[in-house]
């Protein structure tokens, strides 16, 4: 359970926090892409799609974060 009054999707506390992770998994996620170029589906790609799916995630999270915090002041 996470703290009272954070939403179910929030998966991180703050929007820089947000943005640092989704940009780690991002660019992850373009590495293991680009090494996996040229070969039939691998490990690589499964992996690629799943960091692509945390950076996603990460990255709305800090953005309504963001948002949130703007419409509080």
């Amino acid at each position: 359970m996470g703290a009272v009054g954070s939403p179910w999707w929030q998966t991180a506390k703050t929007p820089r926090q947000g943005f640092i992770l989704g940009g780690v998994w991002s660019f992850l996620a373009v590495a293991y892409w680009v090494f996996a170029i040229g070969e039939p589906i691998s490990w690589s790609v499964i992996i690629a799609v799943l960091a692509a799916l945390l950076g996603v995630g990460y990255l709305v999270t800090a953005v309504l974060l963001r948002r949130r915090q703007r419409s509080d002041h």
